[in-house]
């Protein structure tokens, strides 16, 4: 993870993080988190409500800031980064 613990992040050290692969996922030249950590991170907000909840407050104070589209980043963390939890779906669909 080169020395970052991602467990120890506040939201908006994660708020940054997502900020980084979204950005990056938008084809912009900006490098953002590495597989390992995107993985952890979606599974960690995906299994914890209210860290999600902050991590995107303050993320979207950032998207606002910059005059960025908030629909579009909050579509992308919902529906392209975050993993369902896996307690929330027994297997076998």
């Amino acid at each position: 993870m080169g020395g970052m613990d991602v467990r120890d992040l506040t939201a908006v050290e994660i708020a940054d993080l997502l900020d980084a692969a979204w950005r990056e996922d938008q084809g912009e030249a900006v490098r953002g988190p590495d597989q390992e950590t995107r993985t952890y991170l979606a599974d960690r907000l995906g299994c914890d409500e209210d860290l999600r909840a902050e991590a995107w407050a303050a993320w979207r104070d950032e998207l606002i800031a910059d005059g960025r589209s908030v629909d579009e980043a909050e579509y992308w963390l919902d529906v392209e980064f975050l993993q369902p939890c896996p307690e929330d779906h027994p297997t076998g669909d």
